[in-house]
C-alpha cells in the first residue's frame, strides 16, 4: 500500500524509538496482563511491550505490514498477530490497550472501550481529538466523545508528539492519553441517545421531551454524568 492510501486510512506509522520507550515506559503494566494492541504497525511497539507482560494480542489489518510485522516478531513468543479487522473479529479479554489509533478511527476506538472490561488503555491520538476527550461544557469541543470518555474513563493526557515521529509524517501533531476504566457502563442506546441530543444542542431538553419534562438545560450546561442520567430517562420513556 502507497503512503497516499495509508494517509488516506489515517496511518501514519511511528518509527521514532525515543517516543516508543516513553510510551512503554507510561504503560502500567504487570507480568501476568494480557495486552490488545490495535494496529500492529512495524511491530515496534508491540516488541517492547511483549518483554513486559504474559501476552500481546495484536491487529494489523494490512497485509503486508502484518507479514513485516510477524516477520520482525518472530522471536516474541508470546505476541500473536492477527491479519484481521479489529472492530469485527476481537472478542479478546484483556487487561491493557495499546494503540497508535488510526486518525480516521480514533472515536469509534473510544466507544468500542467503552463497551468493555479492562483497567487501562494508552491511546496515541490526534492532538485535537484529545482535545475532546477532556472538553467540559461550554467548550467548543464538548460533544458525545467528550461525554462517552469522561463517563466511562479517567482521562489524563501524557505528552505531545511531533510530526516527524511518524512515517509518513501527518499534517497534525498526535498526543499520548491515559484512559483509567471506571465501573460505568455505556451502552449502544445511550450513545445512540446522546448523538440524538448533540444534534440539537442548542434546543433547551424539556422541548424534546413533550408531557414529559426532565430538565429545562441545554445540552452544553449538563456534564457527562448528567447527560447519560437523562440518557437513560429518554431510553425509559420510549420503552
Amino acid at each position: 500500500m502507497d503512503d497516499d492510501k495509508r494517509i488516506y486510512l489515517g496511518q501514519h506509522f511511528l518509527v521514532d524509538f525515543n517516543i516508543i520507550s516513553k510510551i512503554i515506559g507510561s504503560c502500567n503494566v504487570a507480568k501476568t496482563d494480557v495486552v490488545l494492541e490495535l494496529g500492529t504497525g512495524y511491530g515496534y511497539l508491540t516488541k517492547e511491550i511483549s518483554r513486559l507482560v504474559y501476552a500481546v494480542y495484536s491487529y494489523e489489518i494490512e497485509k503486508e505490514l502484518y507479514s513485516e510485522a510477524k516477520s520482525y516478531l518472530s522471536n516474541e513468543r508470546n505476541a500473536k498477530i492477527f491479519n484481521e479487522d479489529f472492530f469485527e473479529k476481537c472478542h479478546i479479554e484483556f487487561d491493557f490497550f495499546l494503540s497508535n489509533v488510526p486518525y480516521s478511527r480514533s472515536k469509534e476506538v473510544v466507544k468500542w472501550l467503552s463497551f468493555r472490561e479492562f483497567r487501562e488503555a494508552i491511546l496515541m491520538v490526534q492532538k485535537e481529538f484529545s482535545e475532546k476527550l477532556i472538553a467540559r461544557p461550554g467548550d467548543p469541543n464538548f460533544s458525545v466523545i467528550s461525554v462517552i470518555s469522561q463517563y466511562c474513563f479517567d482521562v489524563e493526557p501524557l505528552f505531545d508528539v511531533k510530526k516527524d515521529s511518524f512515517l509518513p509524517p501527518p499534517q497534525i501533531e498526535s498526543k499520548v492519553v491515559r484512559l483509567r476504566r471506571n465501573t460505568k457502563k455505556m451502552t449502544k442506546d445511550i450513545i445512540f441517545s446522546l448523538e440524538y441530543l448533540f444534534s440539537r444542542r442548542n434546543k433547551k431538553i424539556i422541548s424534546l421531551l413533550a408531557d414529559n419534562p426532565v430538565s429545562y438545560n441545554k445540552i452544553d450546561e449538563l456534564d457527562a454524568e448528567s447527560l447519560v442520567k437523562f440518557c437513560n430517562k429518554l431510553i425509559d420513556l420510549k420503552q
